[in-house]
């Protein structure tokens, strides 16, 4: 293949001014290995309510399908920061996934990654931009690319920057220069494997999404089994757990690329965690507007709301689960109420 040196090159500083703080090119193909692992991961049922990773899995596993590029050549895969340091936030007294704070990282990657896009397309090729939008294994490419490596948690490790980092993705007709790839580095480490409060991890790089605080506070619709109930602990939407943890993120420095956009936002002024049992549909639309707390909608929050307080076990929040319980419109929602309050009685009752 024939690559186009000067291309690569315009496109890398066309990313580094988009903001990306990392880029990387990897020559298109099929993913063996990931096809492998997601076959077996799909077969134990470990993706949950997701069934989109079922549709779309053939294509996860070729940017060459014809439902996503079939002449594609390269894959450009860049990196943004979205947080340092580990204090948690969120509505008191819950916490939110860093990731969260800011706007919906979606709408704010995508818009640059098509400023980089644009080069390529105006070069007559064609280009595509991904934004966890599209079936393609970013964090595949990006280790491909040389962007990172994949961690034990599954979470992709920048050196220097850690593993807070939305990527995105441009496939392309173009032949690109394509990148090294960096080797694993976690050694015997395995602090996030035994951090995780729902032992979601089946084994080192190895997932099970029906136990992993995240998707239960995001993906999944309707009750949460019981089993992890109290493993939420205080997370609202998401989990940080593993990757704060993890050394490379311990000792990531701050960078002054870091984007403004998804630093905490003033949504989060004034509103604590009760407060999503009683909000309303239309008060829940004009808050959540352009964040990513959207995906969770009304019910999913306002449940996740209701396992917080009553895995807090304070007594000041009883009266607002009392009523969550008995008048909510939501069953799910009064089902989790239900449960907290109980439990919120049990924890107070060991403590005494």
């Amino acid at each position: 293949m024939t690559v186009d040196l000067e291309l690569t090159e315009r496109v890398k500083a066309a990313s580094e001014e988009a903001g990306f703080v990392r880029v990387g090119v990897a020559e298109a193909g099929r993913l063996e290995e990931e096809s492998g692992y997601l076959d077996a991961w799909l077969a134990e049922g470990r993706e949950g309510q997701m069934a989109w990773m079922a549709d779309t899995a053939e294509v996860r596993k070729d940017p060459r399908d014809a439902n996503m590029l079939a002449e594609c050549k390269s894959v450009i895969v860049m990196a943004a920061p979205y947080a340092h340091g580990h204090g948690y936030e969120g509505p008191p007294p819950a916490r939110v996934a860093k990731y969260a704070l800011g706007r919906d990282y979606h709408n704010v990657l995508t818009k640059k990654a098509r400023r980089v896009a644009k080069g390529l397309q105006d070069a007559g090729y064609v280009a595509r931009v991904a934004v966890d939008s599209k079936p393609v294994f970013e964090r595949a490419w990006a280790e491909r690319a040389g962007v990172g490596f994949i961690g034990k948690n599954c979470c992709l490790i920048v050196p220097g920057i850690g593993s807070h980092v939305f990527l995105a993705c441009i496939v392309t007709t173009a032949s690109l220069r394509p990148d090294t790839p960096i080797d694993r580095r976690c050694g015997s480490c395995t602090l996030c494997l035994e951090a995780c409060p729902t032992r979601a991890f089946v084994e080192p790089r190895s997932l099970d999404a029906r136990r992993c605080i995240s998707y239960l506070t995001i993906e999944h619709s309707g009750e949460i089994p019981e089993a992890y109930r109290s493993g939420i602990g205080p997370w609202l939407f998401g989990c940080d757990v593993c990757q704060d943890v993890c050394p490379y993120n311990q000792t990531a420095g701050a960078t002054s690329r870091s984007m403004a956009a998804f630093e905490r936002g003033d949504r989060w002024d004034g509103i604590e965690a009760p407060q999503f049992l009683q909000m309303s549909e239309d008060a829940f639309r004009t808050w959540s507007e352009g964040s990513p707390l959207k995906r969770a909608q009304r019910e999913g929050l306002a449940r996740n709301a209701a396992l917080v307080l009553g895995n807090r076990g304070e007594a000041i929040h009883l009266p607002v689960l009392d009523e969550a319980a008995s008048d909510h419109a939501s069953p799910v929602v009064r089902q989790a109420a239900d449960w907290a309050r109980h439990e919120l009685m049990r924890r107070r009752a060991d403590e005494e």
